[in-house]
């Protein structure tokens, strides 16, 4: 298709690229041109605009033109959602929330504090705030704060309204639907939500990229932020990511979309038992580098974090009391460090072809999805390029928990290092490998057999595809 027939030329088709990254962090690539032609052309021309650089004159400098940004925004941002969406995520979420009602209540500390920090038309928010009430039961003198939050006025406009289509309820079950909605007289085809449940919910207009409204959240325990990150470049992904960083207290998670990763753009979040469901921790405490300790009492050093466990059976400790010579300690010094090595090139081999897999397979979905939005194309036609878009992001979700390699490969090394203490701690001679294993699952490696013949896995192929339900 030529430049000329886009309603937006070559050169204003950049200038409203930059216009709505600086605007929203969302990022429009080329292969997205016809996507935000398509948006930009139906706002410009409700508000009488013949041509992309009148309609961008209009943004910046017209007295109306705040409530015509809104609008904007609302048309180029992506509002789709529903209650109770990825139920494994939000299963985990009733787990771990009820666990810090336990901890908190035997603590005498009854305040919880969750964030959904792109939250769309309300249902992510009103969803968790109706999972925290059925843990709570009727029990009182809880401090709950829930913020549900967007970029989009018009879609806090309408979760404000409350009222939602038996599409958005088509995942509410029993006693959720019947407890917490009701019908609306005035209007059939949607039903209420409750005034108890939308009342836990503090709904604001915040833009994530703009850091001093991001600044206000702080001392958060969970902060929902799910299928959103695919919509920024790594730049403003990081600029995201290390804001919520900053909103979480000390032990609280950060939740991702099965289509959001972490890869290549933050590695300051721990591992945890909730991590296959894309929950990352942040630490209790900050990370320390990890250097070896000094043996006591004759012992092997021990370090102060947790690693897998490993059998008896693949430590071999030196046979003479005199030790091993000189010249066997540095074989063996030779030895750590050059599987260590190899760990780390195998692991690099492995981030480099999954990310361009990935960024191949992204753009194929790209232009799948520009395709499909093309005007004149027959319904069946439109179909096929929907189903096979889905496809591709599907295949994309699959590729992404590739990053579990990364994770097996840290914790190898993790292995290793404990390995190598055990050899040569007693001679001072343990070599650092500088393993950040507190950012990794501890149990993430096959331990020893647990009597059945079958290794225990932290991570089964049922779990992974339990992801994509």
């Amino acid at each position: 298709m030529s430049s000329q027939t886009y309603f937006l030329d070559d050169r204003t088709f950049l200038q409203f690229r930059d216009y709505i990254y600086e605007l929203t962090g969302i990022s429009y690539t080329d292969g997205k041109r016809y996507l935000l032609d398509t948006r930009v052309r139906r706002r410009a021309q409700e508000v009488g605009m013949v041509d992309g650089s009148s309609y961008l004159d209009y943004l910046k400098n017209s007295p109306q033109r705040e409530g015509e940004i809104n609008l904007l925004i609302d048309q180029v941002s992506t509002h789709e959602t529903s209650f109770f969406r990825h139920a494994n995520q939000i299963k985990t979420f009733a787990k771990l929330v009820g666990e810090l009602i336990e901890t908190r209540r035997a603590a005498g500390n009854r305040k919880i504090k969750i964030w959904s920090a792109a939250c769309s038309t309300g249902e992510e928010p009103y969803t968790l705030a109706m999972v925290v009430k059925e843990l709570l039961g009727d029990e009182i003198a809880w401090n709950i704060t829930i913020a549900g939050t967007d970029i989009s006025p018009g879609s806090i406009k309408k979760a404000r309204n409350t009222l939602f289509t038996e599409r958005n309820l088509r995942n509410v079950a029993e006693p959720y639907l019947s407890r917490y909605f009701s019908a609306n007289p005035d209007d059939p085809q949607h039903l209420r939500l409750s005034e108890e449940i939308a009342g836990m919910v503090e709904l604001q207009v915040v833009s994530l990229i703009n850091a001093n409204q991001v600044a206000r959240f702080r001392d958060f325990d969970l902060v929902f932020c799910r299928n959103v990150l695919i919509y920024f470049d790594d730049e403003a992904k990081k600029k995201v990511v290390e804001a919520l960083w900053n909103s979480l207290a000390a032990g609280g998670h950060l939740v991702l979309g099965p289509s959001d990763s972490l890869h290549n753009i933050s590695d300051a979040f721990q591992r945890s038992e909730y991590s296959v469901y894309n929950f990352y921790k942040k630490p209790d405490a900050p990370t320390k580098s990890i250097t070896p300790l000094k043996p006591v009492n004759n012992q092997p050093p021990t370090r102060a974090v947790v690693r897998p466990t490993i059998s008896s059976a693949y430590v071999t400790r030196p046979a003479s009391p005199a030790g091993p010579s000189s010249s066997d300690l540095l074989r063996l010094k030779i030895l750590i460090q050059r599987l260590d090595r190899g760990i780390r090139d195998l692991n690099q081999d492995v981030d480099n072809s999954l990310s361009k897999t990935i960024e191949a397979v992204s753009s194929v979905a790209d232009s799948m999805g520009s395709l499909s939005e093309e005007e004149d194309l027959a319904p069946k036609v439109r179909s096929q390029l929907r189903t096979a878009d889905r496809q591709l992001m599907r295949i994309l979700l699959f590729l992404q928990v590739g990053d579990r390699a990364g994770q097996k490969s840290e914790a190898l090394r993790a292995t290793l290092q404990e390995i190598s203490d055990r050899l040569l701690g007693e001679q001072e001679e343990a070599p650092d490998l500088k393993v950040d294993i507190l950012s990794f699952d501890e149990n993430i490696l096959p331990t020893e057999s647990a009597g059945d013949g079958q290794d225990n896995e932290s991570m089964s192929q049922d779990d992974i595809d339990a992801l994509f339900e």
